[in-house]
């Protein structure tokens, strides 16, 4: 089963100490290592820069950008394909950031039916299965798919 993996898990992975750091890391070594199918999108990339830009801590990002690069090569890009589902998504999800809506639009657009996030707002989505990295069970049926 491939699975989106979402921007969070990569700011908590790298970032300071936090109670999803080690799972995040668990979930980015289990996509190096192949036992979980994640991609992620170019949309991600842009996210890590934009945070690290406003945190004036650019090498940082620029660094975790290469690194989410690398990891999930090629990343998925954002076409007008995605784009053009973000206005329903819009509408039908008033509560999802439209960065959210975008990473929505990208499983569709790709048939990915899971995300891995620990953003619960995406628990409404009817459209994507959220699977929270520091839920064990959860991520041991995504391994358990692979």
């Amino acid at each position: 089963m491939t699975i989106f993996v979402d921007t969070a898990v990569m700011m908590y992975a790298g970032g300071r100490p936090h109670p999803l750091r080690a799972p995040c890391r668990d979930i980015l070594g289990h996509v190096a290592a192949g036992r979980i199918d994640g991609v992620t999108s170019a949309e991600v990339v842009q996210e890590i820069l934009h945070r690290f830009s406003a945190l004036e801590l650019r090498s940082i990002g620029a660094q975790m950008a290469r690194d989410t690069l690398d990891l999930f090569a090629p990343v998925i890009p954002i076409t007008h394909e995605v784009m053009a589902r973000m206005p329903p998504l819009f509408d039908d999800y008033p509560a999802l950031t439209a960065r959210g809506l975008v990473h929505v639009a990208t499983c569709q657009a790709e048939g990915i039916s899971s995300i891995l996030t620990p953003d619960a707002g995406f628990d409404d989505v009817r459209l994507v299965d959220r699977v929270p990295p520091d839920d064990a069970a959860a991520v041991g049926r995504v391994l358990g798919e692979r």
